[in-house]
């Protein structure tokens, strides 16, 4: 699944108190290109958490599914819905993209292309096997063996010791000091190039997703997971 960002959504509809995407603008999963789609919900498949829709592309006119998270509204405020289309090749392109990092642990890529493969083949069990796999050899990578015998949430409660969070910031306050050639850049006191300037958007899209994006992205996947296991408890 792949996230649709707010400014590739073109048009609304209004949903009880949610603002649905109506037309949308992205990388279109069978054809590759940017198509539009005009989206049909099928609100008789209407789940607790999300609502399905269709939308053909505008390319290639063939269709993609999306999924539309509903949200409770307490407060009864007009809020826009997360919406994700079905695109296989985000995971593979995640892949490669872990494949090329030359500091990415070879052990921690063949355990992710295994979990992604099982779960890709829709085997739930070995998913949930193989991403135990997954959290263990990112624990093992910055811990060593040391701590093999704890708990896997023993681990994670000494992670912040063995690992700097904090670097990225401060190397990025080194570039931008007022005496480096970076924030004369910024300044317009030095020329940008176009390279630069490509450097320069991945620079911020990776510091936007390093201090917002990612965090709220774990924190909303662990309440859905948390949540989504309580009602299981509940049933039985």
């Amino acid at each position: 699944m792949r996230k649709i960002l707010p400014g590739s959504i073109l048009s609304y509809t209004q949903y009880g108190y949610l603002k649905v995407a109506k037309n949308i603008k992205t990388k279109c999963p069978k054809c590759s290109k940017t198509g539009e789609f005009a989206l049909k919900a099928n609100f008789y498949q209407v789940r607790k958490t999300g609502l399905f829709g269709e939308g053909i592309c505008s390319e290639c006119k063939k269709p993609s599914e999306f999924v539309i998270m509903l949200k409770d509204q307490p407060n009864q405020q007009v809020k826009e819905a997360d919406i994700y289309i079905y695109d296989p090749t985000a995971s593979e392109g995640r892949l490669e993209h872990f494949e090329q990092n030359k500091n990415m642990p070879i052990d921690l890529v063949r355990s992710y292309t295994s979990a992604l493969n099982v779960s890709q083949s829709q085997d739930n069990s070995a998913t949930a096997v193989m991403s135990k796999r997954v959290l263990e050899s990112v624990l093992k990578n910055f811990m060593g063996e040391r701590t093999k015998d704890q708990s896997l949430a023993q681990q994670f409660e000494q992670l912040p010791e063995h690992v700097d969070l904090t670097k990225p910031i401060y190397s990025l306050s080194q570039l931008v000091h007022p005496d480096r050639p970076f924030n004369a850049m910024l300044d317009l006191e030095r020329e940008i190039d176009d390279e630069t300037a490509v450097l320069l958007m991945e620079l911020l899209e990776g510091l936007i997703e390093y201090l917002f994006i990612l965090p709220e992205k774990i924190e909303s996947v662990q309440d859905q997971i948390e949540k989504k296991l309580n009602e299981r408890v509940k049933r039985f």
